[in-house]
């Protein structure tokens, strides 16, 4: 979120992350943020807030954008399974309140910062199984209770980062609200879908970025080992930039990092052999599946091989232990850090500190920084609205 606005224009001044390879990478990539307003902290820690504010000696009201994506466990469906059976052991009510969730204690602290730092306008990303939750309680809570510190313009919208350039379908749910008469406005898409009458698309609209767009002139990483190094992972670029998306990513660097993926059993790279572009769990052979040692057709994303004309499916933080939903279109391998950061749309010289388990895990939580900066431009020109 934070590069996204940058991009757009905004300045970061400050960032509160409970991971430490998180705030690490983000003091290498925000150089201009004072390394003592990047702070690795527990939001819910009782003195979080004042600790913050005295770190940082930011004021109330001096903040114009306060933007968060407190973690989102309580609402996917395996979270929503253990916190029906929290729920059922403590004889909860039928629809207990958002905020006094155990699971969701983060989403409080962070309206906590909003309460004392009153910015102009309030940002708020999750995944779109809040919107069912409790049948849409989470919504109404998360509105009545930013109304109540001050901000009566809220509004959600469900957003798809391919429709703004991201070579991913992943939809998420934006929450914006603002002080009292800002009309809340949100980016118009720029992508849509592939056609074979590209021709007739508004001069204003592109079709999507394909994985294809995304990573063909990256590195080309013949046969990772069991114990590669991070250190190795900085290789000259296999070839030109081939499109817009790719030109956007390099800049004018020469050599990329974090591209290095993991090492594979023999077995697994004779099973990603036989495997088609879009190929998954359920399409492979009796035989492969035995080979591998899993039986069960049910497991349908188990193994996933990328396509290469369309946008990837939704990259997560399960990258980090697990990257065989993500099997490269025409290597033999799962993909590289790099390349899991291009199909959320980091540029090639944000780089990424920490394991490489860690580092897969940053991309898979962020928020694509082109999504991001298409949404800090609609807040850009609200914020202008509000001043003229």
């Amino acid at each position: 979120m934070s590069l996204g606005f940058k991009m757009a224009g905004f300045h970061p001044v400050a960032t509160l992350d409970s991971f430490g390879p998180g705030t690490d990478t983000y003091r290498r990539n925000f150089p201009d943020v004072p390394p003592e307003h990047v702070i690795c902290s527990d939001a819910s820690a009782p003195n979080a807030i004042d600790d913050f504010l005295d770190a940082t000696a930011l004021k109330r009201g001096r903040v114009k954008v306060v933007v968060g994506g407190p973690p989102c466990q309580g609402f996917s469906v395996a979270g929503r399974v253990k916190l029906a059976s929290l729920e059922s052991k403590q004889n909860a009510r039928k629809n207990p309140r958002f905020i006094e969730d155990p699971r969701n204690l983060l989403y409080k602290s962070f309206i906590e910062f909003v309460r004392h730092l009153q910015p102009e306008v309030v940002v708020i990303e999750n995944v779109t199984g809040m919107l069912s939750y409790k049948n849409g309680a989470v919504v109404d809570e998360i509105k009545g209770t930013l109304k109540s510190i001050g901000y009566p313009e809220c509004d959600h919208r469900v957003l798809n980062a391919a429709d703004y350039g991201v070579p991913q379908m992943r939809r998420r749910v934006f929450f914006m609200a603002g002080k009292k008469g800002m009309k809340i406005a949100w980016p118009e898409p720029t992508h849509i879908t592939r056609t074979g009458s590209d021709s007739l698309l508004p001069r204003t609209t592109r079709p999507h970025v394909t994985v294809w767009d995304a990573i063909s002139d990256l590195p080309r990483i013949s046969r990772p080992e069991k114990g590669d190094r991070l250190e190795n992972s900085r290789r000259k670029y296999s070839s030109g930039p081939s499109c817009s998306f790719q030109r956007s990513m390099r800049g004018s660097l020469s050599h990329v990092e974090n591209n290095i993926t993991r090492w594979h059993r023999k077995k697994d790279l004779k099973v990603f052999k036989k495997m088609h572009n879009g190929d998954k769990w359920a399409d492979l052979s009796d035989e492969n599946r035995r080979m591998i040692g899993y039986s069960d057709k049910s497991f349908n994303d188990k193994w996933r091989r990328l396509p290469m004309d369309k946008p990837s499916w939704t990259v997560t933080s399960h990258l980090s232990r697990d990257g065989y939903m993500f099997i490269h279109p025409t290597q033999c391998r799962t993909i590289s850090v790099r390349e899991a950061a291009r199909l959320q749309s980091f540029p090639d010289q944000f780089v990424f500190k920490g394991s490489r388990s860690a580092q897969f895990q940053q991309i898979g939580n962020a928020v694509p920084p082109l999504l991001a900066a298409a949404i800090a431009r609609a807040v850009n020109k609200l914020l202008k609205r509000q001043h003229k």
